[in-house]
């Protein structure tokens, strides 16, 4: 471990373990140079053979505790060179999980790469979410700050991560959770508590995460950062996805399926209450979109698309991915949710990203206190009321949007598109029913503009007022 202060917790059988020594060792590291993390070999593996290389599930944390929560570890290898450090904390101890390579199982010609591997690169928590009799996967902590949660009867999609430093920019930094202190959940506890110490070039922190599996699984993130240097450029909340192709950007698409994505949109209830939707794109170069607020009530990546037909697809099964909704706990003050777009052309590369950028910079040596909750699950916690804009499609070239707003209002007299451009013009917004109740296409053309972007947006409007979230969408050429 490179952390200065960890090496004597390496070695030692238990030490006392409390959340304030994280946060003095994490303000202690913040006043010395940072010294990256020293990779172990990560072998010659490539993706479908690190999966071979399997956790002995009897070698798990907890395994015959009879706890609701296990844990297993993965193997410093393929992408995850660096190692963590691992503790079990329990009766306010910690003890360092030694590193075993004998708790992992791989098939006889992965058994040299295995035999070289030297070390932990994180671990998953386990819990009977789906089924009483059956363990399945609830969070995964690897890579860098990267981590992953779903709810019941979900599959993995987006990941969330702990800070984001730069994100879309040239210099965009990656700081990684160096330690993580797991502790011993009582017995028939609903949740789990894992602490974690981050290093990065620009700051540290210490994090503390207490983990609720359910029908959507919660987070609750408090987190005490120590920035180096002043920072400008950090994001909260921050969280990454994949969106390849959807129903509004199909043109010159060579695949059998209807769409492929891990989320479809960008959703954000702003500080006084208003409900936005941004549909995601994979544009033709970078493209970076802010939505400036004041003390945001919420934010997410959200996969609203949910049933099989939208995508065709019976291997990964896109209508399971989760929707993450971050809830900030306080104040956040003013600042801008961020919405990062890159392009690609293959769905193993994560090319969206979200987060909240303060206004006001970290300045160095002040220390940051963060608090928000997480929810990984169908739909974010927003209360109802407002007609959703489910589907976006596009036809003649991108000229031609139908929006279908489903969920909408019993009391809807005087029912009326409202739409708006920043550049070029759009017809008047045509609607008509559609067989799902409560549901209704809102269809217009748009002629864009000679040349730069276009930002539009449409929503539904009664004779009671606002009967939709606002649909905001970038046209480019």
């Amino acid at each position: 471990m490179v952390a200065p202060g960890m090496a004597r917790a390496a070695t030692s059988d238990s030490l006392s373990f409390s959340p304030e020594q994280v946060r003095t060792l994490a303000e202690s590291l913040s006043r010395r140079p940072f010294v990256d993390a020293v990779p172990a070999s990560k072998g010659n593996l490539d993706y479908d053979a690190y999966r071979r290389i399997a956790f002995r599930r009897e070698r798990a944390l907890w395994a015959d505790a009879g706890l609701a929560f296990r844990g297993e570890y993965f193997p410093c290898a393929y992408i995850y060179p660096q190692p963590v450090s691992l503790y079990e904390v329990a009766d306010g101890r910690a003890t360092p999980i030694a590193f075993d390579v004998q708790a992992f199982d791989a098939p006889a010609d992965l058994a040299p790469v295995l035999a070289a591997v030297s070390g932990y690169s994180g671990f998953r928590l386990q819990n009977p979410i789906n089924d009483p009799h059956k363990f399945d996967e609830i969070a995964v902590f690897q890579g860098a700050s990267y981590f992953r949660s779903l709810g019941k009867d979900q599959g993995y999609g987006l990941s969330a991560r702990g800070i984001a430093v730069g994100c879309g920019n040239p210099n965009e930094e990656f700081p990684g959770f160096r330690a993580f202190w797991i502790e011993r959940p009582t017995p028939n506890s609903g949740f789990a508590v894992v602490h974690a110490l981050l290093d990065g070039p620009s700051l540290t922190g210490a994090y503390r995460f207490v983990i609720t599996p359910g029908d959507a699984t919660v987070f609750d993130v408090e987190a005490t950062l120590y920035p180096r240097r002043t920072i400008g450029d950090g994001g909260l909340g921050a969280q990454s996805s994949m969106y390849l192709f959807g129903a509004a950007d199909r043109a010159g698409v060579d695949d059998p399926r209807e769409a492929v994505h891990d989320s479809d949109g960008l959703e954000i209830l702003t500080g006084d209450g208003r409900r936005i939707l941004r549909p995601l794109t994979n544009p033709r170069q970078l493209q970076i979109s802010t939505f400036e607020d004041i003390a945001p009530r919420g934010f997410g990546l959200v996969q609203r698309a949910r049933d099989f037909a939208a995508y065709s697809d019976n291997t990964d099964h896109y209508e399971r991915r989760p929707s993450l909704w971050v809830e900030p706990m306080g104040d956040w003050g003013r600042g801008a949710v961020h919405l990062v777009e890159i392009p690609t052309a293959l769905d193993t590369t994560d090319n969206i990203a979200a987060f909240w950028r303060p206004a006001e910079p970290w300045a160095a040596g002040k220390p940051v206190e963060i608090r928000y909750r997480l929810h990984w699950g169908w739909s974010p916690p927003v209360e109802a009321g407002l007609a959703r804009a489910a589907r976006t499609a596009t036809g003649s070239g991108g000229r031609l949007f139908t929006i279908d707003f489903t969920d909408l209002p019993s009391q809807s007299q005087g029912l009326k598109g409202l739409i708006e451009t920043s550049a070029g013009q759009t017809t008047p917004v045509t609607l008509s029913s559609l067989p799902q109740p409560g549901a209704v296409r809102a269809s217009f053309r748009f002629t864009p503009p000679a040349s730069g972007p276009a930002e539009l947006q449409l929503r539904l409007s009664g004779d009671v007022g606002d009967l939709s979230e606002t649909w905001r969408f970038r046209w480019t050429a």
